[in-house]
């Protein structure tokens, strides 16, 4: 019996899970089926589970046999336990097994869960222990080196190794090409290639995306013209993904006309193809001609999952570029509706404020048969809750849980306390938060503290905020939040102890941000930055409107300039705000009766939005404003929000 233990005892416990699917840090065996934390268990020589033969057992191994045994396990341990992706158990053997015994390919297999969890800190330890064994790193190493540092955004370090083994393997290079054109470097994404070429690398279809997008972005046209010609000649002229990708480039260089040639010569168009194209339109200003060509896709019989899955991008993309109207000409057209199409258009119509349409497209997506998920549940409260339709938003909310059976999410519960807040139901959302069956996060605590300020509540509000700031004590978005409350009740040292904790936390307010586009140009305003050409020109006709403003009755809401100085100092200070540099630009700038579309990175203060109102009256402008919460539709001075913003 001491024979048999001595040789039989198993090496620590592992389950052995070779399901590929079960890679990532949420998948279901990685959460529940590997107890990594947990001790091993006992060896019980008695357990029907050990599987063994006695006369196995007790034959002795040849030193061969038992060094190459011993080598297999530790491999194969790794190797198993990287396939149910426990990063922390694979590195924990790793630094247990002696460092002669561990092969290549087990070193590429936790180098490629790393990159797959972004864990550039395990990927690290992986490295620093492959130099310390003193392996050869070979170009299948240190191909997955560079693959582990590129996906994990460290390109410094993958540029290092890369240098070290570069090839001929075109893979190689497309990966750190892709790893700079990602991070806005496009012009060493560019040198790359052309060292490629000098190298003798072959380029294929990935080089030619990459490279093609990084000629757009720098708006190389010459270049972009180059490589088309230089494709023909390699006989890339009939790929789908090059062309595809010929046709991204000339649409983002505005000659649309050549885009369409290339897409009329394409005799297999695919998704890509359509939603390029249609897409491309759109953002080059032909929003007609993009509906024109969806409805020749729909003439010409295209697959109906294929015209489904396009038109559900493009609903979606006309929705996030501030024209429903056309969305919904779009949705109407859908051949075979899913249920992400209904999604799309209810979310929609929630972002612009439209609750009536959310809602009666709700109920016509229960009339076509398709019963909503906890996705569209999300979509329609919160098409309420940016409407102020607190009884209808209540009715979908028990909706969701006595008819369809769907168990309220974290995201369900926002959508309910953002409702009852807006309209005013402040003690309401606090009960509410305070009998959920689950721990409510900081978005909860957040959607009552914005109600707060809506309502002037400040006691409550210094009561919310305790629970935010222990939640999420890094997000200045919050303290902005109470600090505009005590702005709005004028408790103007409140708002300076406010800012001095800030500042002894190391913590920065995100600079107000507001862009433009005028003739295929980005026009960007920061608030109060006057570095822009025509600053002084914007400056002048800011003041005009604020003069005629005064003169119909209209008064600064100085509040929300958050400084404890005179009227006009706070008034100048508000004539700053980026979204009100980027609407002057748009009236200086655009044609008369142009629409003037200004996105902005914060959410839209009281005071521009007062103004924004007054602008679309007296220019007879429509203004689109979309900020960080929604979309606000201004027009002969009243705006799609109704004041549930």
């Amino acid at each position: 019996m001491m024979i048999l233990m001595a040789t039989a005892l198993p090496p620590k416990f592992s389950l052995p899970l070779n399901n590929k699917k079960s890679r990532g840090k949420h998948s279901f065996q990685s959460k529940y089926l590997f107890f990594s934390n947990k001790p091993y268990p006992k060896f019980d020589p008695l357990s029907p589970n050990l599987h063994f033969s006695y006369d196995t057992a007790l034959t002795p191994a040849s030193p061969a046999q038992a060094k190459e045994k011993k080598f297999t396990d530790w491999n194969t341990k790794i190797y198993e336990v990287c396939e149910m992706g426990n990063i922390d158990k694979a590195i924990e053997l790793l630094y247990m097994s002696p460092k002669t015994e561990i092969e290549s390919r087990t070193y590429c297999s936790i180098l490629q869960l790393s990159a797959e969890l972004k864990s550039l800190q395990d990927g690290k330890k992986v490295h620093s222990f492959i130099c310390s064994s003193g392996i050869s790193i070979d170009s299948v190493l240190g191909s997955k080196l560079v693959f582990m540092y590129v996906t994990c955004g460290d390109l410094r370090e993958g540029r290092l190794i890369f240098d070290k083994i570069r090839n001929e393997k075109v893979f190689l290079w497309n990966l750190m090409m892709n790893g700079y054109a990602k991070i806005g470097d496009f012009k060493e994404s560019v040198y790359l290639f052309r060292e490629m070429l000098d190298f003798g690398v072959e380029v294929n279809s990935h080089t030619v995306s990459c490279i093609l997008k990084c000629f757009a972005a720098l708006g190389s046209v010459k270049e972009g013209k180059w490589i088309h010609g230089f494709l023909l000649k390699l006989g890339f002229g009939s790929y789908n993904a090059v062309i595809n990708s010929l046709i991204a480039f000339y649409l983002k260089i505005r000659r649309v006309d050549v885009a369409r040639k290339l897409f009329d010569e394409l005799s297999d168009r695919d998704v890509i193809s359509w939603n390029s194209m249609i897409s491309g339109y759109v953002a080059n200003g032909f929003s007609e001609k993009g509906v024109e060509l969806f409805k020749k896709m729909l003439y010409l019989g295209v697959d109906v999952d294929l015209a489904t899955m396009v038109a559900n991008a493009l609903v979606d993309m006309y929705v996030k570029c501030g024209v429903p109207v056309l969305a919904r000409l779009l949705f109407d057209m859908i051949p075979s509706k899913d249920l992400i199409s209904w999604t799309v258009m209810i979310a929609g119509y929630g972002m612009h404020g439209f609750g009536n349409n959310a809602i009666t497209t709700f109920n016509e997506m229960r009339q076509a048969g398709i019963e909503p998920d906890e996705v569209s549940f999300i979509s329609i409260l919160y098409a309420c809750s940016h409407s102020g339709l607190l009884d209808e938003g209540w009715r979908f909310f028990n909706v969701m849980q006595d008819e369809c059976n769907i168990k309220p999410k974290l995201e369900h519960y926002a959508c309910i306390v953002d409702l009852l807040a807006r309209s005013g139901k402040l003690t309401m959302a606090y009960k509410f938060i305070k009998s959920m069956p689950i721990e409510p996060d900081a978005t909860i605590w957040g959607a009552l503290l914005s109600g707060c300020r809506i309502h002037h509540d400040v006691k409550l509000a210094e009561k919310v905020a305790e629970h935010v700031f222990e939640l999420e004590p890094e997000n200045t978005g919050y303290y902005v939040l109470l600090a505009n409350t005590y702005a709005e009740a004028e408790k103007w040292e409140e708002v300076k102890k406010l800012r001095q904790k800030i500042g002894r936390r190391g913590l920065k307010k995100n600079p107000g941000c507001s862009w433009i586009e005028v003739k295929g140009k980005v026009h960007i305003f920061l608030a109060g930055n006057s570095s822009h050409p025509q600053a002084k020109k914007i400056e002048v006709l800011l003041k005009r409107l604020r003069s005629k403003m005064k003169e119909e009755g209209y008064f600064p809401k100085t509040r929300y300039a958050l400084i404890n100085a005179d009227s006009l100092q706070k008034e100048t200070a508000l004539c700053g705000h980026s979204e009100k540099l980027a609407m002057a630009f748009g009236i200086m700038n655009l044609p008369p009766g142009r629409t003037i579309r200004v996105s902005k990175n914060l959410r839209v203060c009281a005071d521009c939005h007062e103004m924004a109102k007054f602008i679309s009256k007296t220019t007879g402008r429509e203004i689109v404003l979309r900020d960080s919460n929604r979309f606000h539709h201004f027009k002969d001075g009243v705006c799609c929000c109704r004041g549930f913003w």
